[in-house]
Parts: structure tokens; sequence; C-alpha cells
């Protein structure tokens, strides 16, 4: 078969018309883009005029330096154009935990949310897997983290051993969402319903299906719960509660959050973290301040002994 080869020469005219075609896509995207920046300006005008007139023209700088220091806990040497959203971000985040008594809606300054990162670690390294008997495995799970997702991950073969498991979710505030239905994916078929996220909108609801194979299975899963179990754990019990029927919850009615939260990281090393959505469970119940009911209210410290004697 003859291949067509490239002619080897280019007249002068192509060479331009290859140029110009160039020329016309470039001018396009930087009209584009100049409109697009135009429009932004805009729209944010007003807050734009007002963040140069305040921060760069307010003659009392000792209350600019007093407020900055209330809100962002730190002396900005006057630096108060760069530092001003952060002001703005802090005041009305706090006007909206007071209104609505959001308490998850914040800004997180640059320390604390270092702080926040270091102690989700740490939180997770308290996880463990302990065998019971050589019918039950215990897995104790502090939150719910790409930490503990690795966790898990490196226990999978082991949990494989045993034909029952017991979870302890007690005083587990819950945490990433995607660690929450990696792991719920574990224990369900694929495609069954782990949960319904709902947006501001309410014209779009997500549902959110298991993706893999089920890779553990179990005669018997018992999960303990308490008031403080929440949020993501609340997401994982009832993924698996209302899917399988091979699940006891013992303890205490759950915390009750059917909201959700998205940290955005911020410049200076500043983060924003507000309620994006509301989560259903499969059943398509919102559990906010409700939480989920044990099958069996035990509040006792053996709780682990008894769960083990619920199954043998």
């Amino acid at each position: 078969m003859f291949r067509r080869k490239k002619p080897l020469f280019i007249s002068m005219d192509q060479k331009y018309k290859k140029l110009k075609r160039k020329f016309y896509i470039l001018l396009t995207i930087f009209i584009l883009f100049v409109l697009g920046t135009s429009y932004y300006i805009y729209l944010n005008y007003d807050y734009l005029a007002f963040k140069h007139f305040i921060s760069q023209n307010y003659i009392y700088t000792e209350t600019l330096d007093e407020l900055y220091e209330k809100e962002l806990k730190q002396n900005v040497n006057g630096k108060y154009y760069k530092y001003f959203d952060n002001v703005v971000i802090s005041i009305v985040t706090r006007e909206i935990r007071e209104l609505n008594g959001d308490m998850y809606t914040y800004q997180y300054l640059p320390e604390e949310y270092e702080k926040s990162k270091v102690d989700e670690k740490k939180e997770a390294q308290n996880s463990y897997v302990e065998e019971l008997s050589k019918n039950a495995v215990y897995l104790k799970l502090t939150n719910y983290s790409k930490y503990t997702k690795d966790f898990i991950k490196d226990q999978i073969n082991y949990l494989k051993d045993y034909p029952n498991i017991i979870i302890d979710l007690r005083d587990n505030r819950g945490g990433d969402i995607s660690a929450l239905y990696y792991m719920s994916d574990l224990f369900l078929p694929k495609n069954k319903i782990l949960a319904f996220d709902i947006t501001r909108s309410k014209l779009f609801t997500r549902t959110v299906k298991s993706k893999r194979k089920q890779t553990l299975h179990y005669d018997n899963i018992i999960i303990l719960q308490n008031k403080n179990t929440a949020s993501s754990s609340e997401g994982f019990i009832s993924a698996l509660k209302d899917n399988l029927d091979n699940v006891t919850l013992i303890g205490e009615t759950t915390f009750g959050k059917g909201i959700g939260q998205f940290t955005l990281p911020l410049t200076k090393g500043f983060a924003i973290k507000a309620t994006t959505m509301l989560w259903n469970t499969p059943n398509n119940i919102n559990i906010q301040e409700i939480g989920i009911s044990p099958d069996i209210e035990y509040t006792n410290e053996d709780i682990v002994e008894y769960a083990l004697k619920y199954i043998e």
C-alpha cells in the first residue's frame, strides 16, 4: 500500500493563511478573556470598590487593627487590603452560625486548618482490628478519612478470615465522604444505593450507588453506636442497615447529622468550610436532628462482650 507523502514545499500563501488562522484564534480567546474579566468586575464592582476604599483610605487605622485582630487573631501589620477578604469571610460565617445555628460553617485560620489536618491523622491512627474469637473480628473506626481508608485497605485480607464482625463507631464523628462510600462498597453488592445527596437548588439529587463487587461477606454485622456517632458514621450505618438483612445496631440513638460540608482551601493558609448539601439514607430519610435508633439499646461498658455473646 502506498502512502501519500506530505508536500515538501509549503508556499508563502499557505504559511500566511496558517498564521492568520492562529492569529484569529488567539484574538478570539483574548477578547473572550477580556469580556469575561470585565463582566466579573462589573458583577463585583461594589465589593471591590468597598474593599479598596476602606482598606486603603479609612483614617482610623487603630480601629482596623482591632477588627483584624478580633477576626483573624493576628496583627496584619497594616496589610488591610491583603487580608480584607478573610475578615469579611469571618464576619459572614459567624453571622450565619448565629442566625441559623449552623456550627459547621466557618473559616479556618491558618493554624487551625493545619491543626485540623494533624488531628485527623492522629485520630485515624487509633483505629484498629482485633480478633475476639475464631468466629468474630472487632473493627474500631475512629473517623472517616483518607487515613482510615488506607487502614481498611491494609486490613481487608485479615477481615475476610472471620464469619462475623463487630464494627465500633462509638464517638466516631464522621469525616471524609469518599472514605464513607469506599468502606460501604466493601460490604455491599454492586449498584446498591448508599445515599441521596441533595444540593442547594433542590433540582439536582445525586443517587450514590456502590461501584464494586462485594468484598466482605459476613453472617452477622454488629454495629456499636452512641450519641456521638455522627455524619459519615451515620451514612455508613444507614448504607449497610438499609441494604442488608444481617445488620444489628447496638447502643444509643446516633447524633443526627443529615447535612454535609465541603472544605475549600484558600490563599495564605486559610480555608472555608460550609454546609453545601443535605443527604438522605437509602430509604430516602433525612436524619438531621433525629439520628438512627439502635435495634438493641445498650449502654453498659461491656457492650463489646455483649455484642459477642449476641453473635454466639
